[in-house]
């Protein structure tokens, strides 16, 4: 079996989540508190999240990671009505095969060659080509890891096609710097994915939730059943969220580590790194094939992050120094 350190599939925070975090999970599990049930609607979460974006506690609904909320928000606009999933490609495989399983249709839209940007205007105009019910946008973007969208050109997104829900997956947007949740407020056909699983650390937990317009997280709350997500998980989200010191901390550690590690990549000439605003780097081997480089890290027991839609990348997480240090000794060991 794989050390969960040496996952660079994966994703995940290595450094782990807020210290506060232990310590008011140690307390519950001597407490017993796990005895009895939690919150059945994860109200005071909800409220905490309230708080933290200065939108109304209707607003959330939290689910067990934020591909729960996903399911159900396709399941109720895609599959009951039969409708049209539309999405970048690539994007983040499993969330697109939760959409292709609902929908009537899928319309992929490639990104740009080499600069993975989004074509906006042709993403919009494939949308009202095929009445899409439902569009799909990961920022950053997984498994590129660039920013697909800033605020102007998703404004510009959802006041073209006010038929349209735009889901944003924001699973890494805390090391983006930014969120759109806020643009709830004022656009119903906005509905975003956070999650607790990246930057806070707390991956094993599965604490994620749906931001939306009140009236449109009621439509899907009617779905919820209640004590969705353990005491012990709403717990841990609510500590983490509250100690946004230690999340800026190790977003700025990480940022930091990211940078490095992708100039250590870059020195090899064999590979492009593509620029991220995540905590992963999208490796491209242009002068060698994966099948080389495999044994040397099955060697070290290294997995990494590979799609059979794109055999010459792989995507790799910035996890510790040490683990990192190895990473780099496998691409050394294959040098041509």
């Amino acid at each position: 079996m794989t050390d969960p350190d040496l996952r660079f599939d994966a994703a995940i925070n290595p450094h782990g989540c807020s210290p506060a975090v232990v310590a008011a999970l140690e307390d519950a599990v001597r407490a017993r508190g796990y005895r009895h049930y939690g919150d059945p609607d994860a109200g005071r979460l909800r409220g905490l999240l309230a708080a933290h974006f200065d939108l109304p506690p209707e607003s959330f609904l939290v689910y067990n990671g934020c591909g729960e909320g996903l399911v159900w928000q396709c399941l109720t606009r895609l599959l009951l009505p039969r409708g049209t999933f539309i999405c970048p490609a690539p994007s983040y495989e499993r969330f697109v095969a939760v959409g292709a399983r609902s929908a009537r249709r899928i319309v992929e839209v490639p990104l740009e060659a080499r600069s993975w940007r989004l074509p906006l205007e042709r993403f919009i105009d494939e949308a009202r080509r095929s009445e899409a019910n439902v569009a799909m946008i990961s920022s950053p973007n997984n498994p590129t890891g660039n920013r697909l969208l800033d605020e102007a050109s998703l404004v510009a997104l959802l006041e073209a096609l006010p038929g349209c829900t735009v889901i944003v997956d924001e699973a890494y947007a805390e090391y983006a710097g930014r969120s759109f949740a806020p643009l709830v407020r004022r656009h119903e056909n906005l509905v975003v994915l956070k999650t607790f699983s990246k930057a806070y650390g707390l991956a094993g937990l599965r604490v994620g939730y749906v931001v939306a317009h009140p009236r449109v997280a009621a439509e899907a709350r009617r779905y919820q059943i209640p004590w969705a997500v353990d005491s012990l998980a709403l717990l841990a989200a609510e500590i983490a969220l509250g100690d946004q010191a230690y999340l800026a901390a190790i977003v700025e550690r990480i940022r930091g580590e990211v940078g490095a590690f992708g100039r250590a990549l870059a020195r090899f000439d064999f590979v492009r790194v593509s620029p991220t605003a995540a905590n992963f780097h999208l490796v491209e081997l242009v002068g060698i094939d994966y099948g080389r480089l495999e044994p040397a890290l099955a060697r070290r027991r290294l997995r990494v992050r590979r799609r059979e839609d794109m055999p010459a990348f792989i995507r790799v997480t910035c996890m510790t120094n040490e683990a990192n240090a190895l990473l780099l000794e496998a691409f050394e060991e294959v040098r041509p």
